[in-house]
């Protein structure tokens, strides 16, 4: 199957690959993709923290990783799954036990990715709440309006800034996360949220911080 992104949709691939996870070559994948996710520039590097004072003692491992100290407690699987929950709930009273269980393993495999990238956890409800708007109308956008969606919202990021190559980063993020967790792309592009201009720029936001290039 095809993984380019569809013109009509500025984030996503429209045509996500079903994985199967006793391939090699797949497993080969999903490990470059979890090498790609947690490649972070946000780290400093010099191994001195900065400004100290000769003589200080202060733990610089600590200086230097207070965000992720402040994140250790973090329940990641509860910020995801509070998200992904009743995705999953629809998916089993539709009978749909697939997408279920693939929505299970993707909360966690979602969770663990965040949690070894030191993801925000605002930014990840912050970007579910702009998925949930998304999906808030009685009934998935037409095409019409999906193709329309897409060329005002490129205008709009063209208009701010954002370049190709911006998006070429965020949508990279995304396909490794899709290789991650397969799946929880589709149910959550079901309603168009990857040509909403806010989650495209968190995307490109969290892509930059991750190291992609």
């Amino acid at each position: 199957m095809s993984n380019e992104i569809d013109p009509a949709h500025i984030l996503f691939p429209s045509d996500a690959p079903r994985l199967d996870p006793t391939l090699n070559y797949v497993s080969r994948d999903q490990d470059a993709a979890a090498a790609r996710l947690q490649r972070r520039v946000d780290a400093p590097a010099s191994p001195a923290a900065p400004n100290a004072p000769a003589g200080d003692k202060t733990d610089v491992a600590a200086a230097l990783f207070k965000d992720d100290a402040a994140l250790k407690d973090v329940d990641f699987e509860r910020v995801v799954g509070g998200e992904l929950d009743q995705v999953t709930l629809d998916a089993m009273k539709d009978g749909d036990s697939e997408r279920a269980n693939a929505l299970k393993a993707a909360t966690a495999a979602l969770s663990e990715d965040f949690r070894a990238a030191g993801t925000d956890p605002a930014s990840i409800q912050e970007a579910f709440q702009i998925v949930r708007q998304s999906a808030d109308s009685l009934s998935p956008p037409t095409p019409e309006q999906i193709e329309e969606g897409f060329a005002s919202s490129m205008a709009e990021l063209t208009a701010s800034g954002v370049t190709e190559a911006d998006l070429g980063i965020a949508r990279q993020m995304i396909r490794d996360l899709e290789l991650i967790s397969p799946g929880v792309v589709a149910s959550l592009e079901s309603h168009g949220a990857g040509n909403d201009p806010r989650l495209v720029r968190a995307a490109i936001k969290e892509a930059k911080r991750r190291g992609y290039r």
